[in-house]
């Protein structure tokens, strides 16, 4: 069954009520049992396997070994600043492919991520932790060859994963979060209940990653994020997002000095081709 959190393609069983209870049921009954079929359930992507960039060609490519098997990255451009792209759920690198295009030309070099299970990356499973060890993975290797990161931009879950990462890998960089769900795991939970699946059985699941990762998945929501909002952080949001509601956005960055570009009309990804959006992240990279 393909599931989707952040976009068009969600799910639903037919008989949501016993369906809900039978899961409920499974993941008290038999836990580990219930953990393994859900991660088959809720945490499979079903991104685009194979694709192809319009605008751009990738000039290199760079396999990086994680946890969870290899996650491949497009390298374009051959800058001495480097910009970072991380996708959204059930997406890969092609998401970027005109914003890439842009950025090449303004001089930057751009690592655009495909993430476990999505893209060329291996598995076919994915999840939160899964982005962020991936994200840190990418960083510490342009460190350690001494390429300094300029920028980071992620995209709904991408965006997410690149607010969860330490403080030491977001200082002096600027970040631009894309139509990121603020409130991510409440969205899950209702998009799971939408189903007619158990909270339980999502419960089980990020129990489950959360140890097979060493971290606890309550540490990874937004509010326990807050004190990265005193860092370079830009906001970029569309008003009809109909997956990553704006007035979360609004809401959680009240009393704060982040920037917040708003957009009409756009929704949830979209906005990444969008030339105007293209033109403010351009103009925030470069201020």
């Amino acid at each position: 069954m393909k599931f989707s959190y952040f976009n068009k393609s969600g799910s639903r069983f037919g008989l949501t009520s016993i369906a809900r209870g039978i899961t409920s049921t499974l993941s008290t009954l038999a836990p580990k049992f219930s953990a393994l079929l859900g991660e088959t359930i809720l945490m499979k992507p079903y991104s685009r396997r194979e694709y192809y960039f319009e605008h751009i060609k990738p000039d290199k490519e760079l396999n990086l070994q994680t946890s969870m098997g290899i996650a491949h990255v497009n390298l374009f451009g051959s800058g001495d600043r480097v910009v970072i792209a991380s996708h959204g759920w059930g997406d890969n690198s092609n998401s970027f492919d005109q914003m890439i295009l842009s950025l090449t030309r303004q001089g930057y070099t751009v690592a655009a991520i495909d993430h476990i299970g999505h893209g060329r990356s291996s598995g076919n499973s994915s999840n939160l932790l899964s982005f962020i060890e991936t994200l840190e993975l990418l960083i510490e290797q342009f460190n350690e060859e001494r390429i300094e990161v300029d920028a980071i931009i992620g995209h709904s879950m991408g965006a997410i994963a690149a607010l969860n990462l330490p403080n030491y890998l977001l200082e002096s960089k600027k970040v631009i979060l894309i139509s990121s769900p603020i409130k991510f795991f409440e969205l899950m939970f209702e998009k799971v209940e939408q189903a007619g699946i158990s909270r339980k059985l999502l419960t089980r699941v990020l129990e489950s990653i959360s140890h097979q990762h060493g971290k606890k998945w309550q540490q990874l929501t937004t509010e326990n994020n807050r004190d990265k909002l005193a860092l370079d952080l830009t906001f970029i949001h569309d008003r009809q997002d109909r997956y990553a509601p704006f007035d979360d956005v609004t809401q959680y960055l009240q009393q704060e000095k982040n920037t917040l570009i708003e957009t009409q009309g756009l929704g949830h990804r979209r906005i990444l081709s969008d030339t105007n959006v293209i033109k403010n992240i351009t103009q925030v990279l470069s201020a």
